[in-house]
């Protein structure tokens, strides 16, 4: 009877140690913020990502770039650290004017190791 209730306590205190450390990582999960832009002639798409669980997060900005004939493409920005609120570029192309080709839309890319 008294093994009975030192288990049954046993499993409500561990309950109870695994619902506080979940209440505590929900935040952190929460904290990570993106935003988007074009630079003004809409050749060039960043993305900046803020926040973070770890020190090791990283994201990366997807441009999803059209030219004059309706065709698009993707480019990708190099993977930057989210923690240390970094922003990530990708180029569709050096001469908007010239070639026709610019930013359709733009997306963040997260990861966390």
């Amino acid at each position: 009877m008294k093994l009975k209730k030192l288990a049954a306590t046993t499993v409500g205190i561990g309950l109870t140690l695994s619902a506080t450390v979940v209440g505590l990582a929900t935040p952190a999960l929460a904290s990570t913020s993106c935003k988007t832009w074009t630079s003004a002639d809409r050749a060039t798409g960043y993305g900046k990502c803020t926040g973070g669980v770890t020190r090791f997060d990283t994201h990366r900005v997807k441009a999803v770039c059209i030219g004059p004939t309706g065709s698009k493409f993707n480019v990708y920005g190099k993977w930057v650290n989210t923690r240390a609120g970094e922003t990530s570029k990708a180029v569709c192309t050096t001469n908007t004017t010239q070639s026709g080709v610019e930013v359709f839309s733009l997306s963040t890319e997260t990861e966390t190791p």
